[in-house]
């Protein structure tokens, strides 16, 4: 969806602002949601259904944006359709309500607007310069045609222009204003004692007969249900990957190597004349002409093209359109590019996408790729391919082992790998290769663990297959006390902590109370303490958790200390000493804007999530 629609508030001190905004929306109401399972379709909006093949391409491109931005750092389990279904479908359901409203609307994409955000984005510009060539194969590596991504951005560009239309109704009033000025201008003197960790543990708390009352007084806790260690064959590609046949090799490079040199390209631009939905034939008709003309008065081809070309990607670049090797555009175009001299034009050529002049720029052999890459490409091909076949093979024979024997021994002996014994695992969880359910499911199913069978072959992701066989039955019962020592150990610590933590707050807030300093009580305990005048919400000198107690206190709570976890450095115990309100004066002029156009932006998405409610509260959605 849109992405501002997906920002908040962008700094700490707004989620203050916003509190004090008063809100004209009702955010009450039932929204028009209902689930049906007897239908074929993924949802169906306002009449108008999204097709399962429309959520599964829509989360497959959702899984492919999460892989290139996280890349190996994500948990897989985050990819898996079930969790990102909802969230998609939700997005898919919000684009087809805004969709149906902007058509309602009669609001129309603007062609230069899609040309040009095409043309800008980053993504398809390589040294700085969009790249035709470029974009084609991001599409075609994410399953888009150049047909199907316009539209996509037509429909994009119709749906920010609703946004702004709701947006722009937005305002933020002189007092929301001057409210929001006092709360990002407000500076607080701040008091704070540092309490290191280990200073807060008494070791009797940690004493081997504590652990052992612990232990004791919680067996409920450390209950655990039935497991069971299985007997497992694992295969991989990787253990059927070995060298491959040089003679294959040399014999592919050489037939590789021969196609590129009969290989030619072209270089071609164009002109593009497309008959728009409200335009009459002979309309159409007199553009085709009038280019037509200019084109044989030999003016530049690439002033031709910016100027009259609806091919708004390709026209701010004069037309460009790459390389073909003559499969590349439709054959009415492929077949007038190869009749072409280079430099000619040639005449009106007729696709489905409107009306071309061809102009062939050059024509060059296919860029020769380096032997030495191609050969390392080959063999890696014909290595994963021999790959792929001989564990496919192994397959087969661990599936008729594991089923006409009771053992796995068999297929060990037949395939020459080893049985492997796994960790205990419940119902539930696992480690390692069995934190994957369908191999607990597999254990625990009747068939394995009832009947004492070998399982089927189980297939998971990354072409890796599993036969198991349950080894030893753990029955349910409690964890021992040397398994849960060190888990005891911390829960004590954390506890010891607190209560000292506790009493430690107590005990400052007193001696506040009778009228001691903070330094003062400072010094008699032996603690550091620290102190940072006229702090903002913006303050990098304090750490961020005795910042955010400072500033979370009632301006009127001077004579008190708040205990905060700091990261960085143990604990805190923060006192607000002064409040001094914010002021205009205090702020620059730039300052000041920045802050009104935040208060505004968040007035905007605020108004903006409240019409999308609407929309949803008015309208029909079903869900399937």
């Amino acid at each position: 969806m849109l992405q501002s629609m997906r920002e908040g508030a962008r700094s700490p001190w707004i989620l203050v602002v916003i509190g004090l905004i008063v809100l004209s929306f009702v955010l009450t109401g039932a929204e028009s949601l209902t689930f049906n399972g007897s239908q074929s379709g993924a949802a169906e909006v306002n009449g108008e259904e999204i097709s399962v093949n429309e959520l599964q391409f829509a989360i497959e491109r959702q899984r492919r944006q999460l892989s290139e931005i996280y890349g190996d750092q994500i948990d897989p389990s985050f990819l898996d359709d079930d969790l990102l279904r909802p969230s998609v479908l939700n997005g898919l359901i919000e684009q087809a309500l805004l969709s149906d409203y902007a058509e309602a609307l009669a609001i129309a994409p603007s062609p230069r607007a899609v040309g040009r955000a095409i043309t800008s984005n980053p993504a398809f510009q390589l040294e700085g310069a969009f790249s035709a060539d470029y974009y084609r194969d991001i599409l075609r590596s994410n399953g888009l045609t150049n047909a199907q991504y316009r539209a996509d951005q037509e429909n994009l560009d119709r749906l920010q222009k609703l946004q702004s239309f709701v947006s722009d109704a937005s305002f933020v009033t002189p007092m929301e204003t001057q409210a929001s000025i006092n709360v990002a201008a407000e500076r607080r003197d701040v008091r704070y004692l540092v309490i290191e960790e280990a200073s807060l543990v008494a070791e009797e708390a940690l004493s081997d007969s504590a652990i052992v009352d612990y232990y004791d007084a919680n067996r409920a806790a450390f209950a655990q249900p039935e497991r069971v260690v299985a007997r497992y064959i694992l295969l991989t590609p990787d253990m059927y990957t070995k060298p491959v046949d040089p003679e294959e090799v040399q014999a592919q490079l050489a037939a590789a190597l021969a196609e590129y040199d009969a290989k030619a390209e072209s270089e071609v631009a164009h002109v593009l004349i497309t008959q728009m939905d409200d335009e009459d034939d002979e309309s159409y008709q007199s553009r085709i002409t009038a280019a037509s003309a200019r084109l044989a008065a030999g003016e530049e081809f690439a002033t031709i093209a910016q100027e009259l070309s609806d091919d708004i990607g390709s026209a701010s670049l004069g037309g460009d359109l790459g390389y073909t090797d003559g499969s590349v555009f439709p054959d009415a175009m492929e077949s007038a590019i190869e009749a072409l001299a280079v430099g000619e034009i040639s005449d009106a050529v007729e696709t489905d996408a409107g009306t071309h002049f061809i102009l062939l720029k050059q024509r060059t052999a296919a860029a020769q790729v380096a032997d030495d890459v191609l050969k390392a490409e080959i063999e890696g091909n014909l290595q994963a391919t021999q790959a792929e076949r001989d564990l496919l093979l192994a397959v087969d024979k661990l599936r008729d082992a594991a089923f006409t024997s009771d053992t796995l021994s068999l297929a060990s002996n037949e395939l020459g790998v080893q049985v492997r014994v796994s960790t205990p695992f419940s119902r539930d969880t696992g480690a390692d290769l069995f934190s994957e359910m369908a191999l607990r499911e597999a254990a625990f199913s009747d068939d394995v663990f009832v009947d004492n069978n070998n399982s089927d072959v189980i297939e998971l992701s990354g072409s890796r297959f599993v036969a198991l066989r349950v080894g030893e039955r753990l029955p349910e019962g409690y964890k021992t006390l040397d398994e849960v020592k060190e888990d005891i150990l911390a829960t004590l610590e954390q506890k010891a902590r607190e209560g000292e933590l506790a009493a430690l707050v107590a005990d400052v807030n007193q001696a506040l109370a009778d009228g001691d300093t903070l330094e003062a009580i400072a010094d008699k305990k032996g603690l550091q303490w620290r102190v940072e005048l006229a702090a903002t919400r913006q303050n990098t000198l304090l750490p961020p958790e005795v910042l955010q107690a400072a500033f979370s206190k009632a301006a009127d709570d001077t004579n008190s200390v708040t205990s905060v976890d700091v990261s960085s450095a143990g604990y805190a115990l923060v006192q607000l000493a002064r409040v001094t309100p914010g002021s205009e004066e205090t702020l620059l002029t730039a300052e000041r804007q920045s802050l009104v156009d935040e208060v505004q932006q968040v007035q905007s998405d605020l108004l903006f999530t409240e019409f999308l409610a609407d929309l949803r509260r008015r309208g029909t959605v079903i869900v399937r």
